[in-house]
């Protein structure tokens, strides 16, 4: 509980003192998180308080369209039901993991735009990159001060290294296109990121980091402004992935590559998770296969559970005793069917709708647009395999603090 205290209290401290600086509160406040997160060892209390403190240092909405009153309405009404009538805690820890990163997207993307609050000049983007950049190395050698070094980045089973660099990569992906940052610090804050992602050991963000590079290494390989810098830059890049291809596939016959990205690694449990929630709705009610279990519902009065958790066992007791008393699953996509039913699955399949089609509505702005579209292309096929506790938040409430830029004539300030 002290842990907790601090974060809350570190919070609001920076709260008070960036009060028109809410790029900067938002830095502090997920530092805050992630240290308290890493001494805690759980997020069970330090995440649902970093989505209050989130909220709290966004504001009130100043617009909300039906859309989103109905969205926000639904995720309420599920999670009352859930802390009412069901068990309460799964209830809780459904609506922040899973659900919180879309409140948390549509209080920031219904924000007035010119809301003086959230304005950002390079400096202000500079101090969040590098105060989460920091972090993550701070997390990263604490890891490997207490498991030796070069183990992989984790907390327990949850993965805490490039939490926060999968959101403030599009930060500096932003502000390369936008000429706030230089060549050579976007190329440092980039490769601290992708190194942040390789020592985490998730796959997940190593789709989303890779996928958010692909505009600015873009630009920054054939930036015509540049002249001799740009071909000397292809020709450096072209002769790096040439010799790491012949060190990888000729000498090491593609053995580390194996080990770092772990490509050979299969899903391990997550399958045997998906089968279980597949043998459950087949065997379900019209209704739970409509509306779902509920935040806080099991399916312990589904005609075959047992049948369903030992088929989806393989044949393994431990996997048994886990999925009998499982609700929350790693594949987002099937935590929502299971948890909402396929009412919930239309109701997110219309939320990322709107999402993209609010970032290609915007006029103008095309590198911009590209970059964070692939970003949050990289995090929807991420969601097949990872949980979105960690970090979902931080990468969601700065890919709608982007969106809002996109319409706004945003003045560069020189470095």
């Amino acid at each position: 509980m002290l842990v907790c205290g601090v974060q809350v209290l570190v919070s609001l401290t920076a709260l008070l003192y960036y009060w028109n600086r809410r790029l900067r509160y938002l830095a502090v406040a997920t530092s805050a998180y992630f240290i308290a997160y890493y001494i805690e060892g759980s997020f069970d209390l330090t995440l649902p308080l970093y989505f209050i403190l989130l909220l709290l240092g966004m504001g009130v909405p100043r617009k909300l369209c039906p859309a989103d009153m109905a969205l926000g309405l639904w995720t309420a009404l599920y999670a009352a039901a859930g802390v009412l009538f069901q068990d309460w805690f799964p209830a809780i820890t459904t609506a922040v993991t899973r659900f919180g990163c879309l409140i948390i997207f549509l209080v920031m993307v219904s924000e007035k735009k010119s809301d003086p609050l959230w304005e950002a000049d390079s400096t202000d983007f500079r101090f969040a990159v590098r105060t989460g950049l920091l972090t993550e190395l701070l997390t990263a050698a604490l890891v490997w001060r207490e498991y030796g070094f070069g183990t992989r980045v984790v907390n327990g089973s949850q993965p805490i290294g490039a939490g926060i660099a999968v959101g403030i990569i599009m930060l500096i992906g932003w502000c390369y296109l936008k000429k706030m940052f230089s060549s050579a610090e976007a190329v440092v804050y980039s490769c601290a990121s992708v190194i942040a992602a390789v020592i985490s050991g998730t796959r997940g963000y190593m789709v989303i980091i890779c996928l958010s590079l692909i505009v600015p290494l873009f630009i920054w390989l054939f930036d015509v402004h540049e002249g001799e810098k740009a071909y000397l830059r292809i020709g450096i890049l072209g002769l790096a992935a040439a010799v790491m291809a012949m060190f990888l596939f000729v000498s090491d016959q593609g053995g580390m590559l194996v080990r770092i990205f772990r490509i050979n690694a299969g899903v391990g449990y997550r399958e045997n998770e998906n089968i279980f929630v597949k043998e459950l709705m087949l065997r379900a009610p019209w209704y739970n296969q409509l509306f779902g279990m509920g935040f806080g519902g099991d399916a312990g009065r589904v005609p075959g559970f047992m049948e369903a958790v030992y088929k989806a066992s393989g044949s393994r007791e431990f996997m048994v005793e886990k999925l009998i008393h499982g609700t929350i699953f790693h594949n987002y996509w099937y935590t929502v069917m299971f948890k909402t039913g396929i009412v919930g699955l239309v109701m997110i399949f219309v939320f990322f709708v709107r999402v993209f089609r609010s970032i290609f509505l915007a006029e103008k702005q095309y590198p911009e647009k590209w970059m964070i579209a692939l970003t949050l292309t990289g995090y929807l096929v991420s969601l097949t395999f990872r949980i979105t506790a960690t970090c979902s938040m931080l990468d969601f409430l700065l890919a709608a603090f982007l969106i809002r830029q996109l319409d706004k004539d945003k003045k560069e300030v020189d470095i």
